[in-house]
C-alpha cells in the first residue's frame, strides 16, 4: 500500500467528508474540501507532474508550507512513483541550497513563483482531466522509494532520509494502533509535514483514519484560533505545551478556562519532539486531558514508542514514551544504547552509503539514544516500557575520567518552579557546571546563589557525587530558536550554547 492508494481506498460514502478546512482569521469564515475533491486534484497534479516529464524516481521537491496544495503534491508524487523532497521553509538559504543541490530535483515547488520554481498553489488550479486517478497510478513496489525527508539541520549539514512507501504507510498504521482516530476526528495543525513527525502523525493518519484538517499559521494562531476552530485532536511539541500551560494559568488555570482555549471538542492531546516536562503532563492530567507522549527520529519515520490508549482509562499507558510501536522492536545494549528495528527504518541516507552502513547494523538501527526499561526487558520488549535519558553524544566526559549523562540531571532541575532553562556542562573540566535561566532574574544575588547550590545538591542526592555541580553559572538570555539556541522541535543546541558559554568566559 502506498499513500495514493490509501486515497483511492476510500469508500464512496466517505468521498463526500469534509478533508480539508481553511478559516479566514478575520472574518472565521471557512471554505472546505471533500475526499472526493483532494481525489480529484490528486489526478489533475499528477497529469500535470507527467506533462513536466516527472517518472518513477524522479525527485520533486517542495519548499512551501503546510497546505491542502502540499498534501495533494505529495499525493500525486505517490501516485506516479516520483519521490517527494519537502524541505523546511526555516531551513537558511545555504542548507536549502545545499539540500536541493544534493537530490537534483526534475521539478521545484514554492510558495511563490521564482526562476526555476513553480507555485506550489497552482497545483490546485490545473485544468481537470478526463482520466479518474484510478487509471492514471503507476505500478510500484512498497520498499521503492517515496519521501526524501531532511533532518533538522541543527548542525548545520541536513541528512537526507530515505524512506520507502512501507515506511510511510506501516508507521502511520502503528500510531494510529496506539492512538485511534476516526473520520470523526478535526486536526488543528501547525507542525511542519517537513519534518516525519507532522508527516506521519498529521498528515498521514488523516488520510488513513479520513478525518479533517485545518492548518493553523504557528503557535500563536493556535493559541487565539483553537476555541474558534474546535479541534478534537493537537499534535504538540514541548514549546507548544509550556506556552499554552502560560496563557491557561493567566486565564484562570481552571478546567472551564482549559476549554475555552482549546474548545470543548478537545478529546486527545500528543507531544512528541522533545522530551516534556513530568509538571506539564501533571497539569494536563488534572483535568482529565493526559498527553500522549511520543518517542521516535526521522530515520525510524518517526514512531518508535507511544503512549497507548487502552479499553478504558485505567488500561492506558502514559508512562514515560510509552511501549514500541505495532512492527516495532527494541533492544538496549550494555551500554545503554537503544537500537530499533522494524518496516519503519528507513531505506539509508540519500547518496550516503557510508553513513548509512554505521547507522543500520544488521536491520538495526542505532538511535544515537540511550534508554533503560521502566518496565519489562529486551526478552519482553513488546511489552516493555522505556526512559529516554539522553543522546549518547550528549554524554560529558570530565578530566578525571567520571563520565556524566546530563539529561536525567536536567529533568529533575526543570521541575523546579525556579528554574526557566538549565544545561549542564563540563567535558575536559574535573566536575561538572550548571547554566541556569532564572524565573526572576531579581533573586541572582550572591546568597541567593549558594541557596540554590544547596537545593541542587538535595535534589540531585540520589546521583553520584561526581554528576553533581559544584558551580552554577546564572545565564540572562533566553534560549530560543531565533538566537540558535534550541533547535525546532524545542531541544536545546548544546554545542551553541556550550560554544557561547566559553566565548563570554
Amino acid at each position: 500500500m502506498r499513500l495514493a492508494d490509501e486515497l483511492l481506498s476510500i469508500s464512496a460514502d466517505r468521498l463526500c467528508g469534509i478533508a480539508w478546512v481553511e478559516r479566514d482569521r478575520n472574518s472565521n469564515a471557512t471554505q472546505t474540501w471533500t475526499w472526493s475533491d483532494v481525489k480529484r486534484y490528486t489526478a489533475s497534479a499528477a497529469s500535470f507532474l507527467i506533462d513536466h516529464s516527472v517518472g518513477p524516481g524522479d525527485r520533486v521537491v517542495n519548499l512551501g508550507a503546510n497546505s491542502l496544495a502540499w498534501a495533494v503534491l505529495d499525493l500525486a508524487c505517490s501516485a506516479i512513483n516520483a519521490v517527494h523532497v519537502p524541505i523546511d521553509s526555516r531551513f537558511s538559504p545555504s542548507q536549502c541550497e545545499r539540500c536541493i543541490a544534493l537530490v537534483e530535483p526534475k521539478m521545484l515547488f514554492g510558495d511563490s513563483i521564482s526562476e526555476g520554481v513553480h507555485d506550489l498553489g497552482e497545483i490546485l488550479h490545473q485544468p481537470n482531466v478526463s482520466e479518474r486517478l484510478e487509471t492514471i497510478v503507476r505500478p510500484f513496489h512498497d520498499d521503492e522509494l517515496a519521501n526524501i525527508l531532511f533532518t533538522s539541520g541543527t548542525t548545520g549539514s541536513p541528512r537526507g532520509v530515505m524512506l520507502s512507501h512501507k515506511n510511510l504507510i506501516s508507521n502511520a498504521y502503528a500510531k494510529l494502533d496506539a492512538m485511534p482516530q476516526d473520520h470523526s476526528d478535526h486536526r488543528l495543525n501547525f507542525l511542519p509535514f517537513s519534518h516525519a513527525y507532522a508527516r506521519t502523525c498529521e498528515l498521514t493518519t488523516w488520510l488513513i483514519s479520513r478525518s479533517s484538517m485545518e492548518v493553523a499559521n504557528g503557535i500563536d494562531d493556535v493559541l487565539s484560533n483553537a476555541s474558534i476552530a474546535q479541534p478534537t485532536l493537537l499534535n504538540g511539541v514541548p514549546v507548544f505545551y509550556e506556552r499554552l500551560v502560560a496563557k491557561w494559568g493567566q486565564a484562570g488555570g481552571t478546567q472551564s478556562a482549559f476549554h475555552e482555549l482549546l474548545g470543548e471538542r478537545i478529546r486527545r492531546l500528543a507531544s512528541g519532539g522533545a522530551t516534556l516536562s513530568d509538571t506539564v503532563r501533571a497539569l494536563f492530567a488534572r483535568v482529565d486531558m493526559p498527553i500522549f507522549q511520543g518517542y521516535g527520529l526521522t530515520e525510524s519515520s518517526p514512531v518508535v514508542c507511544s503512549n497507548r490508549e487502552g479499553a478504558g482509562k485505567e488500561n492506558s499507558i502514559l508512562n514515560e514514551v510509552g511501549q514500541p510501536v505495532k512492527g516495532v522492536k527494541i533492544k538496549i545494549d550494555s551500554d545503554s544504547r537503544l537500537w530499533v528495528s522494524g518496516e519503519g527504518i528507513m531505506l539509508g541516507y540519500w547518496r550516503e552509503p557510508e553513513a548509512t552502513r554505521v547507522k543500520l547494523v544488521d536491520r538495526w538501527l542505532d538511535t544515537g539514544d540511550l534508554a533503560e526499561f521502566v518496565s519489562g526487558t529486551n526478552l519482553e520488549q513488546e511489552k516493555s516500557v522505556i526512559r529516554i535519558l539522553g543522546r549518547a553524544d550528549d554524554t560529558i566526559v570530565l578530566s578525571n575520567g567520571y563520565k556524566v549523562q546530563p539529561f536525567p540531571i536536567e529533568k529533575i532541575l526543570k521541575s523546579q518552579p525556579w528554574v526557566s532553562q538549565c544545561m549542564l556542562i563540563g567535558r575536559n573540566r574535573p566536575y561538572p557546571v550548571l547554566l541556569l535561566k532564572l524565573t526572576s532574574l531579581a533573586e541572582t544575588d550572591v546568597v541567593c546563589l549558594a541557596e540554590y547550590q544547596s537545593q541542587v545538591e538535595l535534589l540531585l542526592s540520589d546521583f553520584p557525587r561526581h554528576a553533581i555541580p559544584k558551580q552554577i553559572i546564572v545565564v540572562e538570555e533566553d534560549w530560543t530558536t531565533k538566537n540558535g539556541m534550541v533547535n525546532f522541535k524545542g531541544g536545546l543546541n548544546r554545542n551553541a550554547i556550550e560554544a557561547e558559554y566559553e566565548r563570554l568566559r
